[in-house]
């Protein structure tokens, strides 16, 4: 009777133990926003957060989180600094941890895997400012779309760059693209000058960035169907243990 016992107990747990890996399989999803403060170099991107004291690899998340990141609003996300040695632009790259949740440490964290280059020529990067003028610096590649706004000279113009990354979540069971945007209040070919000889060597200004969070195809929620099964499963087991225990 003892071996009886231990055998149903053992089934149990490996019942349990199986429905709960395949209800936990259950990949992140939703949108967020996230803002802060971006330092570029040539070979390096840093990363600090807008509110005082300004610590380093912070940026604060935004109104208007969905899904999974429901509640994080107002909260502090840590971002780790890039490398062009370790994070190549252009080139997918191992994944490397990039972002994680300060206020929810369970929710996987995201990791990138590939930087964009930037789509545009560098004909108008050292080109006389004008609105309508676009620009990817380099070399080397750059990541940075430039374009130049309105107003016209001699207001104008002012200018923005967006920029974009993505990579796996750290569970591999969703995928994040993140879209970033900074904005100037100078022709970004004074943006440019700064990497030019004789330039400072960095930039550093604001930025904000939307995240998208999407779950892979190939991983599938649980459905009800499984919900049930594992439900009936342990109700089926659990008659079975009273009725062999009533016996002894």
């Amino acid at each position: 009777m003892q071996g009886i016992r231990f055998k149903s107990l053992l089934s149990g747990a490996m019942l349990a133990g199986l429905c709960s890996v395949t209800l936990s399989a259950s990949p992140i999803f939703g949108t967020f926003n996230i803002a802060g403060t971006i330092t570029v170099t040539q070979n390096t991107i840093t990363w600090k957060l807008n509110d005082s004291p300004f610590p380093p690899d912070k940026a604060r998340i935004g109104p208007g989180a969905t899904g999974s990141f429901v509640g994080l609003d107002g909260t502090v996300a840590t971002i780790d600094d890039l490398n062009r040695i370790t994070e190549p632009v252009g080139a997918t790259f191992p994944p490397q941890p990039f972002m994680a949740f300060d206020a929810d440490p369970l929710l996987p964290t995201l990791n990138i895997s590939f930087i964009f280059k930037g789509i545009y020529p560098t004909t108008d990067c050292t080109a006389a400012p004008a609105v309508g003028q676009t620009c990817t610096p380099g070399p080397p590649d750059s990541p940075f779309n430039f374009v130049n706004n309105p107003p016209p000279a001699p207001d104008g113009p002012q200018a923005t760059a967006t920029f974009v990354f993505t990579g796996p979540t750290s569970d591999g069971l969703s995928r994040w693209t993140g879209n970033f945007t900074s904005q100037f209040f100078v022709p970004f070919q004074d943006v440019v000058a700064a990497f030019a000889p004789g330039g400072s060597g960095s930039v550093t200004n604001t930025f904000s960035a939307t995240i998208f969070v999407t779950p892979n195809a190939e991983v599938p929620e649980p459905g009800p169907g499984v919900l049930a099964a594992c439900g009936l499963g342990l109700v089926l087991l659990s008659a079975g243990l009273r009725r062999r225990f009533t016996r002894c």
